[in-house]
């Protein structure tokens, strides 16, 4: 079967699902993002991994963290197993810009950025930028900083916002797509460091969102239920010095990073509007996991938290098909692990074996999407693992089996009660113990 579906893919790290400026979560625009999410289906997914590593890596391959043994070789099945190779095979002409590393292999072209982990990057496009400009002194001096104190202390520089990274990365994404073939079908790849990367925006969106807006009661961490949320991704003395001022001035800078993520998007659109062939260009876009802003006291990803486990999931077929489109009611669980096999459904291509997630194709139709194995939302990073369904929340521990959180979402959306140790515990736990067994069976097949 001849395919002429072109592929735009935008990813980012640490994309909230509540950030969307029409959620009304949080006083930001996001006019981009929101128009881009009205042309298509929007679902809020779960990550299938809160984890930066582990969760891109779910994300390009479908596969579960167990079904890759630990995050420690996700950036192996990235390279091996990603759904770029499969389109590599179907004749895709396949190009990646920004966070691509893992995959660079399965891309017939490449913009790499490196992590922003990395102080000094040996082979970096955005470092050989900022070295043309005289700015890798200041650059490292903010890496430096991150690494010793996180987004609790960030180094503010006067960067234009191409000179930011994720700029940077939509500038560089958008002159890509500008060169993409048109007698082939291609698909490009962009994955963004943040807006959950702890860098500060550049001066122009650091005060999108004022802080003192954004500042709220602070409750410091409970230490003592910290196992059954997760772990802290940063030491815990810093999180129990945290109170209200600061708590804005970290949510502002973040939403100052998701709305330099919503202007790259209207580049990304306007360069796509300019081809002529973006009358079969279809768009997806999401995250490998959300961000804590100061929920449960805690910041950052590590934790099964909703704020760090539910990402939006937008997925767009080009303009001059969107009047065929039903208003779209979703009915079920999304996983990330959902986005490899939509991807391959838009390219017509096989999926290998050992994916248990779905297309959301039919899902634009209006269809209900059938149930399979997809019995509830599984996320897992290092020995803990969470089993979510319709209602409840579970979280184990790997080692022994315990249930470390037991939370009904329906009457605590915010998960602040533990219902582990009430005395009726384990006429819950029952149930999602089965449906635990399961989700988890078909993940024994190896990846082979």
């Amino acid at each position: 079967m001849r395919v002429d579906r072109n592929l735009l893919l935008l990813f980012a790290h640490g994309l909230r699902a509540d950030v969307i400026g029409d959620t009304k979560a949080w006083p930001l625009r996001t006019p981009h993002l929101e128009q881009l999410a009205e042309g298509g289906l929007r679902v809020v997914a779960g990550s299938a991994c809160p984890q930066a590593q582990g969760g891109m890596a779910s994300l390009l391959t479908g596969l579960h963290a167990r079904q890759y043994d630990s995050t420690a070789n996700a950036a192996r099945e990235q390279a091996s197993h990603s759904f770029a190779h499969w389109l590599t095979e179907a004749n895709y002409h396949v190009a990646g810009v920004g966070h691509v590393g893992p995959i660079r292999s399965a891309l017939d072209e490449s913009v790499l950025v490196e992590n922003v982990a990395v102080v000094e990057p040996a082979h970096c496009a955005y470092w050989t930028m900022a070295r043309g400009r005289g700015l890798t002194d200041a650059l490292s001096d903010q890496r430096r900083r991150r690494l010793r104190s996180g987004p609790f202390d960030p180094h503010r520089l006067l960067l234009e916002p191409e000179e930011d990274v994720d700029g940077f990365i939509g500038q560089q994404a958008a002159l890509m797509l500008e060169r993409m073939p048109d007698d082939r079908p291609w698909a490009l790849i962009v994955v963004f460091t943040g807006p959950g990367n702890d860098l500060p925006p550049p001066p122009l969106y650091a005060d999108v969102v004022s802080a003192a807006a954004v500042k709220s009661p602070f409750v410091p961490v409970d230490l003592r239920t910290l196992d059954a949320l997760g772990e802290p991704s940063y030491p815990r003395s810093m999180l129990q010095r945290l109170e209200p001022t600061a708590i804005g001035r970290l949510r502002a800078d973040y939403l100052g990073r998701v709305s330099l993520l919503d202007y790259t998007v209207a580049q990304l659109r306007k360069a796509l509007h300019a081809r002529t062939d973006a009358g079969r260009t279809w768009t997806l876009a999401t995250a490998d996991h959300g961000h804590l802003l100061g929920e449960h006291g805690l910041i950052g990803a590590q934790s099964f938290l909703s704020p760090a486990v539910e990402v939006p999931l937008l997925l767009v077929p080009p303009t001059n098909r969107n009047h065929e489109l039903n208003q779209v009611s979703v009915d079920g669980l999304v996983s990330t692990i959902d986005v490899a096999p939509t991807v391959a459904a838009l390219a017509c291509t096989d999926l290998p074996p050992c994916r248990i997630g779905r297309s959301l194709v039919p899902m634009l139709r209006g269809q209900t999407m059938p149930a399979g194995d997809q019995l509830a939302n599984l996320s897992e990073f290092h020995d803990r693992l969470m089993l979510e369904t319709e209602r409840f929340k579970a979280v184990f521990n790997r080692a022994n089996r315990a249930c470390l959180g037991l939370y009904d979402l329906f009457n605590d959306p915010n998960e602040k009660h533990n219902l582990v140790d009430r005395p009726d515990a384990a006429k819950l736990l029952d149930p999602l113990r089965l449906r635990l067994a399961d989700v988890l069976l078909p993940l024994r097949c190896a990846t082979g």
